[in-house]
């Protein structure tokens, strides 16, 4: 009985085989660019759609370690239905418009230039870790500095991040003065005695 399913079982698979080869689906909900893909491509359909399954598996595991009490859960589980929105965008698209890659997002994705743009005095306009082709290379602080004193302009100080530094002000401090209190006069001084002395009579009693 056992070998008779595994048979009838390899037969189904064999049959689906056969049929999908005949008469594969359009996949028409899809990018015609994501369906051309071979299946060993990186971005194909059938691995991006495997990375959007595990992508919920992780989505499902952080939203209940939120309901548990788990700290930074919430902001994960966030990030995961993010990731599968571009994920599916991208299917639909053929865009792919996320930083990462891969069921885990593990993977770091680079930007590339495909059509310059530029300013009016003729210099290109830049990003920085965006890979251009006219200089075929990721675009850096050292680079800009270097393309802005080519046209003339002065360097930018930058972060290790390669956002620009700007100089800020800094808040002055009110300064505070002491009023100097007035001298008594000699009628004070006999009201401030009498204040006193009657104030230490009175904590005696």
């Amino acid at each position: 009985m056992t070998n008779n399913k595994q048979e009838r079982i390899d037969r189904l698979a064999k049959a689906r085989e056969e049929r999908y080869k005949k008469n594969p689906p359009a996949y028409k909900q899809f990018a015609p660019s994501v369906v051309a893909k071979p299946d060993d491509d990186e971005f194909s359909l059938k691995n991006v759609r495997a990375w959007i399954k595990e992508a919920r598996e992780m989505k499902k595991m952080e939203h209940s370690n939120h309901l548990h009490g788990v700290q930074g859960a919430l902001a994960r589980r966030i990030t995961w239905e993010s990731y599968i929105g571009q994920m599916e965008s991208y299917l639909r698209t053929g865009d792919w418009c996320s930083k990462f890659a891969g069921p885990r997002m593990e993977k770091k994705v680079k930007t590339v230039c495909v059509a310059m743009a530029y300013y009016p005095d003729g210099r290109p306009k830049r990003e920085m870790g965006v890979w251009y082709p006219d200089v075929r290379e990721e675009w850096t602080p050292e680079l800009d500095n270097e393309e802005r004193v080519a046209y003339g302009l002065k360097p930018l100080k930058y972060t290790e991040s390669g956002a620009i530094l700007t100089q800020g002000t800094s808040r002055k401090k009110k300064s505070t003065t002491k009023r100097k209190r007035k001298p008594m006069t000699a009628a004070q001084k006999k009201a401030f005695v009498a204040r006193m002395k009657k104030a230490r009579e009175a904590k005696q009693k």
